[in-house]
């Protein structure tokens, strides 16, 4: 798509005002970086040809019983194994190989009049492909006015894999006019290379085309427990109702940390060096990805009371929520740069970044009629 995304940096004196403390007295421009101009490309030169839809195949077998007093019991195992997904990739270290010794010789393009070599047009981000990680590749190569084709070995990227492996554990009482009740227990595993459409440890929500694959080097040692890995999840909610109609209900959620990482710069791939502390190395060694602990178990509890009031042949019901009645403050993200850009250790590495939301009041009213 005609995706803009330009960085401009600037000359500045340090001086900032506000709470958010917004720069002032910026100086000239000194740098742009342009990663999308806005233009819409050439849809052969941005897509595969051979490319094939994205699936997943699911399994789940469960099995759920009725009691005589009230309660239904269920239990279920599920598997989800991705099949194929869709990235953008850099295709630069694969076309110099391709132009240098698939078919040496034929690389022939003028800009602005002069002869240029492969390696200077395609320094590492000229072109991405939409295409599927792992695979060979038929792709247009505008310069050259021709489609070539591209091979997994020489692209050098991982085919992506992920798999959710679950089972699940409910109890649940249907609401009788006095009271009910809902309890289930999970435990799963997510564990790959590709978390999605989405890159959540690092914040990256445009979809499809997230620097994961970007370069091959963004990709070593990157199969782990995945960012929405969390071993075990419990779930309560359970509300009671008093003779006069006044309803109380309570929310309880308990849940394990997500893995955390450790990211800096790729010791060999220059390419990859280019995206700062983006790939599963810090201090030149390898840390494989969500293998550094867990961010805190998350704890939470919510409360509701709620009283009906006749108006009429109408009902005013009102209804107060007590959100994180404890005001519990668990860490659920922490900084996972372990260097800066410039390859130093990075003083923010493991210090929190999002805390549970603090408790929080609601009082609504529904009239019903």
């Amino acid at each position: 798509g005609n995706e803009t995304y330009i960085h401009t940096f600037y000359d500045w004196d340090g001086m900032s005002v506000g709470a958010q403390e917004i720069p002032t007295n910026l100086g000239p421009v000194f740098r742009t970086d342009t990663f999308g101009t806005g233009e819409v490309p050439d849809t052969r030169s941005v897509t595969d040809a051979n490319m094939e839809a994205m699936f997943q195949e699911e399994l789940i077998v469960g099995y759920n019983w009725s009691t005589d007093f009230g309660w239904d019991f269920g239990v279920k195992g599920i598997q989800r194994e991705l099949g194929s997904t869709i990235e953008d990739v850099a295709i630069d270290a694969a076309v110099i190989d391709y132009y240098n010794n698939t078919a040496p010789g034929t690389w022939d393009y003028l800009d602005d009049g002069e002869a240029t070599t492969v390696e200077e047009v395609f320094s590492g981000f000229h072109q991405y492909v939409l295409t599927n990680p792992g695979n060979d590749m038929r792709i247009y190569i505008p310069e050259q006015e021709e489609t070539i084709t591209l091979t997994a070995e020489q692209l050098g990227y991982p085919e992506p894999k992920r798999t959710y492996r679950a089972i699940e554990f409910t109890a649940s009482r249907l609401f009788d006019g006095r009271w009910g009740a809902d309890f289930s227990y999970t435990w799963s595993r997510s564990k790959g290379n590709h978390e999605g459409y989405v890159k959540s440890d690092n914040g990256q929500d445009d979809a499809g085309i997230t620097q994961n694959f970007d370069q091959p080097g963004l990709v070593d040692h990157s199969d782990g427990r995945l960012p929405n890995d969390r071993t075990h999840t419990i779930k309560v909610y359970g509300s009671y109702e008093f003779d006069m109609g006044l309803r109380l209900g309570t929310n309880l959620f308990w849940q394990t940390g997500r893995p955390i990482n450790c990211f800096g710069l790729h010791p060999t791939d220059t390419f990859a060096q280019e995206y700062g502390a983006s790939s599963h190395f810090c201090n030149g060694e390898p840390v494989r990805r969500g293998s550094l602990g867990l961010t805190n178990t998350i704890t939470n509890i919510d409360l509701s009371v709620q009283y009906p009031l006749a108006v009429g042949d109408s009902e005013l019901v009102l209804k107060l929520d007590v959100f994180n009645v404890f005001n519990t403050s668990d860490v659920q993200e922490v900084w996972e740069d372990g260097e800066t850009s410039g390859g130093a250790e990075d003083p923010d590495f493991l210090r929190p970044i999002q805390y549970q939301r603090p408790r929080a009041l609601r009082l609504s009213a529904r009239y019903n009629f």
